[in-house]
């Protein structure tokens, strides 16, 4: 695949403040790219000079091939959905979706025709004389992406689409999202700051920290093998503690765990993580070579997992694990029982301390 957005050291300021610092980043065509972060980190500002509601303090932006640094919203080859909907009250639907068209001169039976078929893209095909009010939230934000696609732009801009939904509503939505993207084939960019969201929508996630990209990667890669501790606490949980590895030995929590030979450097005090669901909880009887002696603190349902909160030399640790219907029977611990927790060597991360690493 070809790249069809290119940013080139793009940075933005407002005033003293540095909103975006010094970002290069690549999207290739028919790509989902999600840019993450907390408020503040930049990434609603680096969408909106994609789409030319900014201008970059320096760099470039190349759209398609051209340099499209210094020309408006309306010239250039993508279009934007916003979290608010921004629908016209009083438009029918059909109207709604077809009037980017009709304002760029589109004539009026091709612009129904062009309103109606996408309208049939996101469902709402007998819904084209319905007015906003008459629409749910998800209603609502269907014909917001029906607008955007109707004008048949190279690349979707989404700025938190989903986040004025309910729960059950946004992972439905989630799941439309996704389907209308691999139906149109177009280059989807989005902003979020749900971690959930961005690992099951996207092809490549790009995790911002103070207008910097800090890691940049497939789903897959970020959670399982994280750059930093940011990024790791960031996307899902993760339990982090400091050891020292002195050959295929690492010494941490008061014990020493085993681990693979060239995890880390030898003697440095670094910080080691891993994820909630990479380790088991065994009775105290079973304690070997390896183990964490642990006393459980908490238990935390979660319909068909539960969260075990466990305390090892004074830090603690949260250990996920699969229950069944009947509690009773699931075999969890109860709280202030003294068990071990195994970690398999390769599920250990050893992380950087701070996120420009």
């Amino acid at each position: 695949m070809t790249d069809i957005v290119t940013l080139n050291n793009i940075s933005k300021h407002f005033g003293p403040v540095i909103g975006v610092d010094n970002v290069s980043l690549s999207v290739r065509s028919g790509e989902f790219v999600t840019l993450l972060g907390p408020s503040g980190c930049g990434k609603s500002t680096l969408l909106r000079m994609i789409g030319g509601f900014e201008e970059p303090t320096q760099g470039s932006v190349v759209i398609n091939g051209d340099d499209v640094t210094h020309l408006p919203p309306n010239k250039r080859p993508v279009n934007i959905v916003f979290q608010d909907y921004a629908l016209f009250p009083h438009m029918s639907v059909g109207k709604n979706v077809g009037y980017g068209l009709r304002v760029g001169g589109v004539r009026r039976t091709e612009v129904a025709d062009r309103a109606r078929a996408a309208l049939e893209l996101v469902g709402l095909g007998d819904r084209f004389d319905a007015k906003p009010h008459q629409l749910s939230g998800g209603q609502r934000q269907r014909v917001a992406l029906a607008r955007a696609i109707v004008r048949r732009p190279k690349v979707l801009l989404l700025d938190e689409p989903l986040s004025a939904l309910d729960a059950n509503l946004r992972e439905a939505m989630q799941v439309e999202l996704k389907r209308l993207q691999r139906k149109v084939g177009l280059t989807f960019i989005m902003v979020t700051h749900d971690q959930t969201e961005a690992l099951a929508l996207s092809d490549r996630v790009v995790v911002m920290c103070d207008g910097r990209v800090v890691q940049d990667g497939t789903p897959d890669t970020l959670y399982d093998r994280p750059s930093s501790t940011y990024v790791a606490g960031f996307i899902g949980t993760t339990n982090l503690f400091q050891g020292q590895v002195h050959g295929d030995t690492l010494h941490a929590l008061g014990q020493k765990l085993v681990v693979p030979e060239g995890l880390a450097p030898e003697g440095r005090t670094l910080t080691f993580g891993f994820r909630p669901e990479k380790a088991e909880i065994l009775t105290a009887a079973v304690a070997g070579n390896g183990t964490l002696p642990a006393t459980v603190t908490d238990i935390l349902y979660h319909g068909n997992s539960a969260r075990i909160v466990v305390e090892v030399s004074g830090s603690p640790l949260s250990i996920d694990r699969t229950i069944s219907d009947a509690r009773h029977a699931s075999g969890l611990p109860d709280i202030g029982d003294q068990v071990q927790i195994a970690i398999q060597p390769d599920r250990i991360m050893v992380l950087a301390d701070e996120a420009a690493a």
